[in-house]
């Protein structure tokens, strides 16, 4: 991110107060309220917006510290610049606060750096006593912030509001005060959901890239599309999937509700705003009105936009009637208002519940232990100085007995053990010195789609072969949550000089290695994975700035099945056959570090996958990094490793091209029940309609390869197309593979389907459960048209 000393960074205005203060120092400040998008500190952090005034003929340098009473030593600071007679308004943030009721009591001090000296600044009647002030402090609560122009729409707070209930959140609402917000999306950390309604960040890009920013690492943004301009909303939107606006209509009859479900009209007096848009493609549609989208969401990077295009009066439920006159009998209770259910579905995509947290930083720490720490002796060095030991200690044995001196035994045999051990003792010190200081970095890192930009998170360790102070540093931004155990006593402050960058002052660390839990987002250039369907099944090519080679990689399906993939020289890169059950990387035999990423796997997918990444074709490879965020001691060498996790993007396969579809991408459906039984006692006939991807078709299917292993003891299981069977077996206990090479089998129906019928029938006297443990379709054809 770009920045200068002034524009980016904060607002100057001009100065009209006098020169002439107490203590006659020209600085002085003012504010420090919570800014972004709470109103109030939390157990999560905050940020605190400030204004520093110089009321002299000189510019200035200055330092703003921020402590919090109740734990000091961990410190917060800011270093800006002031012109003369000029006041500068801009932004600190803070760590998580201490447990408080309504206020939490914090100290700031006002530093003058001119020159290269330091002074400290007192208010004027404070004396030599820094005395402590409340800042609003809540317990971390869920939280939507709204961002509507001024004069306060209360429309959309009404909205905002109703959607909440829905979600059975508390209705309360943070207003950002008028004016830029903070360029730093660590301003809204704490914050779960941001609502735009008007173009106020039209007039503050800096503001709008933090937003962009903080929904591209996990954050909801949900817009009203009815009060905002559509090119101040495109770069939240993402620059690779652009809303198409056909027209802004009013309306005085709204249907609304949720898609291809039917819903009732309401009339209105005065027209309703509506936004008629085309959604992009991917785009989830989860409203209608008047059978145009009235609410879609997308993804972007790790977060969700959502986006409504009816003005809230569509929304908001009609003024409930008037009472029955006195003495009369009350008419039934009345059933949920037009568009109730709509609602819901809003509620839903703002706040989803149950939603699975993301892969937790402690996954990623062994291995760490590949990059950072000593090396240990290897077994070969340690045996040969054992042996050594022991010879040396049998060899005195002998000479002693020999010389009929055995009393010698009882000092010598010490002194060969001691020998031993300064070799296992000088190898450590040798190895100890032959490590450098090390910032080592293991993360998952995801490509925020139509931009140059990836969003990390993971796990940063620093290692020094002896104790000193180690000036730790974001040169680009990020947020790190070291490990200060061990640290009590001393007084660290993390100094912000920039948007995205900082440095911690004070900090000193014994010898050894220190771990801590980060995010980050890096801008190495647009990453990317393009593929296609080819003869050797999924064929493509990974597009990674600053990651070189890619190893140990996974193909996960939509269907949420795995198949190995194999990287060339130049990041091309083919699927093999699908994995053993249980393994999830191939080979016979891993290595250490193969099974250390092994068991990130299986806690990664094991799961539900975070919404984002949930029901979306992925490549997960392996890589090294050119760089890590953070720098450490002059000379520290940097190791970074990351799990790249980038969505796969189809490209269609040219007609005559030869290809094999594996099963993991040909989803499964019951045309009339939709997921197929896979567990059951009962008897069981299942038509399965097998979808041959998009990107193929159409296809001239030559031969299929039905997969299916099923756990059906005392059960007869058949698969048939029509009334011609294909395979029958009494409690198969092997996988069976069914290959269909007839062509009147193989004929897809308009829309690319494939039937088959599988049958589990002639139940055992009691009910025996039966299981399908595999059921899939690899298909192999030619993509119609070509020579």
């Amino acid at each position: 991110m770009p920045a200068t000393r002034l524009a980016a960074l904060a607002v100057v205005v001009a100065l009209v107060a006098p020169a002439g203060r107490a203590q006659d120092h020209p600085l002085s400040l003012q504010g420090l309220t919570p800014v972004g998008g709470r109103a109030r500190l939390t157990d999560t952090g905050g940020t605190l917006g400030f204004t520093v005034a110089n009321a002299g003929d000189t510019p200035r340098d200055a330092r703003v510290v921020v402590e919090y009473d109740a734990r000091p030593g961990a410190r917060f600071a800011r270093d800006i610049w002031v012109p003369p007679r000029a006041a500068l308004s801009a932004w600190l943030p803070l760590g998580p606060a201490p447990p408080a009721g309504d206020a939490v009591e914090v100290r700031s001090l006002l530093y003058d750096r001119t020159d290269g000296t330091e002074t400290l600044v007192l208010r004027p009647g404070e004396g030599e006593k820094i005395r402590a002030r409340p800042v609003p402090f809540r317990a971390r609560t869920p939280t939507t912030a709204l961002i509507a122009d001024e004069p306060y729409h209360s429309a959309a707070a009404a909205f905002v509001k109703l959607v909440r209930k829905a979600a059975t959140l508390p209705e309360e609402l943070t207003v950002p005060p008028d004016g830029p917000l903070p360029p730093t999306p660590e301003a809204f950390d704490g914050v779960d959901h941001v609502v735009v309604a008007g173009n106020r960040l039209a007039a503050d890009p800096v503001g709008r890239w933090a937003l962009r920013q903080w929904v591209a690492r996990g954050g909801r943004l949900w817009v009203l599309l009815d009060l905002v301009d559509g090119g101040s909303v495109a770069p939240l939107l993402g620059d690779d999937r652009p809303v198409e606006v056909v027209d802004r209509v009013g309306l005085t009859r709204v249907r609304l509700g949720p898609p291809r479900q039917a819903a009732q009209h309401r009339d209105f007096d005065q027209p309703v705003e509506h936004v008629r848009v085309l959604p992009a493609v991917g785009d989830r549609v989860f409203a209608v009105a008047n059978d145009w989208p009235a609410g879609f969401a997308r993804n972007v990077g790790r977060g969700r936009v959502l986006v409504t295009t009816l003005g809230a009066a569509g929304w908001l439920p009609p003024p409930p009637p008037p009472p029955p006159p006195a003495g009369t009998k009350g008419l039934s209770r009345p059933g949920p208002p037009p568009g109730a259910d709509a609602v819901q579905e809003l509620a839903a995509e703002l706040h989803p519940p149950n939603r699975p947290a993301p892969l937790p930083a402690d996954a990623l720490r062994p291995l760490l232990d590949d990059e950072v720490g000593y090396a240990v002796m290897g077994r070969g060095t340690a045996a040969v100085v054992l042996g050594g030991f022991l010879s040396v200690v049998a060899g005195i044995g002998v000479g002693l007995r020999r010389s009929r001196r055995p009393e010698l035994v009882g000092w010598l045999a010490p002194v060969a053990a001691a020998g031993a051990a300064g070799v296992f003792v000088g190898h450590a010190e040798l190895t100890r010195g032959s490590v450098p200081p090390t910032v080592a970095a293991v993360a998952v890192a995801e490509p925020v789609s139509g931009t140059d930009e990836v969003t990390l998170s993971g796990v940063l360790a620093v290692f020094q072969p002896d104790s000193g102070p180690v000036p730790l540093a974001a040169p680009r931004g990020g947020v790190l949550d070291l490990d200060a155990a061990g640290l009590e006593g001393q007084t660290r402050t993390r100094v912000v000089t920039d948007t995205d960058a900082w440095h911690v002052e004070g900090l000193d660390l014994p010898a050894g290695v220190r771990t801590g839990a980060f995010r980050a987002t890096t801008r190495p250039g647009a990453v990317t994975a393009a593929v296609r369907f080819g003869p050797a099944g999924v064929e493509g090519r990974l597009t990674a700035p600053g990651l070189s080679a890619p190893a140990d990689a996974l193909v996960f399906s939509a269907q949420r099945q795995l198949l190995a993939a194999r990287f060339a020289a130049d990041g091309t890169f083919v699927t093999d056959d699908d994995l053993p059950p249980g393994q999830l990387l191939p080979g016979a035999v891993l290595s250490d570090r193969q099974q250390r990423r092994q068991a990130v796997y299986r806690q990664m997918l094991g799961g539900p996958l975070p919404a984002h990444l949930d029901g979306r074709d992925l490549l997960l490879t392996w890589a090294d990094a050119a760089g890590v965020p953070f720098t450490g001691r002059d000379g520290s060498r940097a190791v970074g490793t990351v799990l790249l996790v980038t969505p796969l993007a189809f490209e269609r396969t040219p007609p005559g091209t030869r290809v094999a579809v594996p099963a993991a991408f040909v989803p499964i459906r019951r045309p009339d029940l939709g997921r197929p039984t896979l567990d059951s006692s009962a008897p069981t006939e299942q038509l399965l309609r097998f979808q041959l991807p998009a990107a193929v078709l159409p296809l001239e299917v030559e031969r299929a390869v039905l997969k299916l292993r099923v756990r059906a003891p005392g059960r007869r299981v058949a698969v048939r197309v029509g009334a011609e069977t294909l395979f029958v077996a009494d409690a198969p206990a092997e996988p069976v593979r069914v290959q269909i090479a007839d062509p009147r089998h193989l004929r897809p129906d308009a829309d690319g389907g494939l039937l088959l019928t599988v049958s589990i029938t002639d139940p055992a006297p009691a009910p025996v459960p039966w299981k399908i443990e595999e059921l899939g379709l690899d298909v192999v054809g030619r993509t119609a048209g070509g020579p």
